[in-house]
């Protein structure tokens, strides 16, 4: 703790932080990242047929 201290003391305060720190930040998804349907709807899956 003293080494967070001196760093923080030196470059500014939330330079460094404990890893529990901050959890519940608030957060939004990334509206390209989510999935399409047919990846969780199995009546929207396309059939595929073996040779």
């Amino acid at each position: 703790m003293a080494v967070m201290d001196a760093i923080n003391c030196r470059w500014g305060r939330g330079t460094m932080r404990v890893a529990a720190e901050g959890v519940n930040k608030a957060w939004r998804m990334k509206r390209g990242n989510l999935s399409p349907r047919y990846t969780t709807e199995w009546s929207e899956l396309p059939p595929v047929r073996a040779g």
